[in-house]
């Protein structure tokens, strides 16, 4: 078993200059490498910022002090991590902008990538810039690096594929992708009520902006190899159940349901609500949700916690404070540990009765949340309270 979180960015690189300006200074490659390894128990990650010309430098340092070495089948491997380096590019597609995430097995390939698109593209350094080039050029960039490629957080209101741009990918894209980032406010039943995706691989990933936020969403990879060329195996072959997601409730994710900016409360009508039943404004932000059952063509599944678990990181759950988690870790090694595999008898003398029954809820797929929406997430509610129910 593989724990794989595909989307994490790099802060701020080494030498003190901004990667991504939204994300947390203490995000540098090597507090990434730290976190994901030691803290979150992740055995694969990609690093979509490998762009960047201080990333690079970062990345070579680390080679050169034997931090990393690279591994035959691409990747570099962090005393049992392995890291894919990637990129996040945005691009005008269809009616409007997109994410877009690509994956290399090596730098020298990120670089060849770089030269090819260097002038489409403002600032190097910078973190998920717009590129001002067609996505057909794009691809061409990317397999031409020998890189794979997917939507990045497709179905979210802003810079999502599905939710800012199309209805159907075949429509704005030269091909289509083998696999897609699902997003924070989706699961795998909401997306394969597109038909289209019937045969795409769906990814959860955290797009993490602060070191907590590495594997708040994050894949288990079974009978595949952690390295870049295990991620190539996969999408071309895709083995069915080779990958389980592992993420927030939709419920819980920021763009959810419909925002009403007039409002400035989310809308909880029964979906699809493309404006504000109570206001009548159209000046809303497109909650997932009512986006896709407005687009969908076909009945959404049932809920398949063999194929997505919803669950949330350690830190989210109620009782769970900065000495409760430390002592958890201390105790226990790793947040996957924790999360997956420690026994409730040994949980009980460490966390006490009401942490441990939020654990052993969240392995369950027993939470319940109040919906988000708007950029507000969602919150854990307790299951029990009269109140909430």
């Amino acid at each position: 078993m593989i724990y794989a979180d595909l989307h994490i960015h790099i802060g701020q690189s080494l030498d003190g200059k901004a990667v991504k300006i939204t994300a947390s200074k203490s995000l540098t490659l090597p507090n990434i490498l730290n976190v994901a390894r030691d803290i979150k128990g992740l055995n694969l990650i990609g690093i979509v910022d490998a762009h960047s010309s201080g990333v690079q430098e970062d990345f070579k340092a680390l080679l050169a002090s034997g931090q990393l070495q690279p591994l035959a089948g691409g990747g570099y491997l962090a005393g049992g991590l392995t890291i894919i380096p990637g990129h996040e590019i945005e691009l005008q597609i269809g009616g409007g902008s997109a994410h877009f995430l690509a994956y290399f097995p090596s730098l020298e390939q990120v670089k060849k990538y770089v030269r090819e698109l260097k002038p489409t593209t403002k600032n190097w350094q910078l973190s998920t810039q717009k590129a001002y080039v067609s996505a057909d050029t794009w691809l061409k960039a990317v397999q031409g690096a020998e890189g794979i490629w997917f939507p990045a957080h497709a179905f979210t209101p802003h810079k999502g594929i599905y939710g800012n741009c199309c209805r159907r990918l075949k429509d704005v894209l030269p091909m289509m992708p083998q696999a897609l980032e699902i997003g924070l406010s989706a699961d795998r039943a909401m997306a394969k009520s597109i038909n289209e995706l019937e045969a795409v691989v769906l990814f959860s990933n955290s797009d993490a902006h602060s070191l907590a936020n590495i594997a708040r969403e994050y894949n288990s990879l079974t009978g595949v190899e952690p390295s870049f060329g295990g991620l190539w195996d996969l999408l071309q072959k895709k083995p069915p159940n080779a990958v389980r997601n592992y993420g927030l409730p939709p419920q819980a994710g920021k763009y959810h349901r419909t925002y009403c900016l007039q409002c400035e409360r989310v809308v909880l009508a029964s979906p699809p609500q493309l404006s504000c039943p109570s206001c009548g404004s159209q000046h809303v932000v497109m909650g997932v949700l009512d986006r896709l059952l407005s687009i969908a063509d076909k009945e959404a599944e049932n809920h398949d916690p063999s194929g997505y678990v919803y669950q949330v990181s350690l830190q989210q759950l109620p009782g769970i404070g900065p000495k409760m988690y430390q002592r958890l870790l201390k105790s226990f090694g790793t947040e996957m540990t924790i999360l997956h595999d420690v026994p409730p008898e040994d949980l009980l003398p460490i966390a006490g009765e009401k942490v441990t029954s939020w654990i052993l809820k969240a392995r369950g797929n027993e939470l319940k949340f109040l919906s988000g929406g708007g950029g507000v997430f969602g919150r854990v509610v307790d299951i029990l309270s009269p109140k909430e129910e």
